[in-house]
């Protein structure tokens, strides 16, 4: 979601937003939405803002510059959400919403801390250890290593192994 203000600069962005254009807020802020736009498209730029100033909202599909790389979005918008600024909010066109409602969660998630044996148990899984070579390896039985497992996907938040895995890599919990 974004803020902009009058003349389509960006005032505030939320994390996602930012995320997508890969711009920290202060770089975000000087630029205006056009900025972000391919020039062969400004036309759908100029089209979605005459439609919000003059019905206060607005809904449809376009293309952000993230990065360099065109970004196929859909998009909607009210005008003066808060006096003087427009809300925008886009996602990704075509992602599953269950990828973008997980950017969500892990957003609000509070920190986590899991145990040095918890570490251990998760940094070989990374390194592609099944769970009895697990056991082996740290000499505990299989059953320990599904009750570390078990905690390590309630600490975490996710169903699986493999979710595991990827959520202690982003969390810097494991190399």
């Amino acid at each position: 979601m974004v803020l902009v203000d009058g003349q389509r600069c960006y005032v505030d962005a939320n994390r996602p937003a930012r995320l997508v254009y890969r711009l920290s807020l202060e770089e975000l802020r000087a630029h205006t939405a056009d900025d972000l736009t391919p020039p062969e498209l400004a036309h759908v730029v100029d089209e979605a803002w005459a439609q919000l100033l003059a019905k206060g909202s607005v809904t449809g599909r376009g293309v952000a510059l993230s990065a360099g790389c065109a970004l196929e979005i859909v998009f909607c918008g009210v005008a003066d959400a808060l006096p003087g600024l427009h809300a925008g909010a886009f996602a990704p066109a075509n992602w599953p919403e269950d990828e973008l409602e997980s950017t969500a969660d892990q957003i609000t998630d509070p920190p986590v801390s899991l145990t040095a044996r918890e570490v251990e148990v998760l940094t070989l899984a990374a390194h592609g250890y099944s769970g009895p070579e697990i056991a082996d390896g740290l000499v505990m039985s299989p059953a320990t290593v599904k009750t570390h497992f078990a905690n390590i996907h309630g600490k975490l938040g996710v169903p699986n192994r493999t979710a595991a895995v990827a959520r202690a890599l982003k969390l810097g919990l494991i190399d």
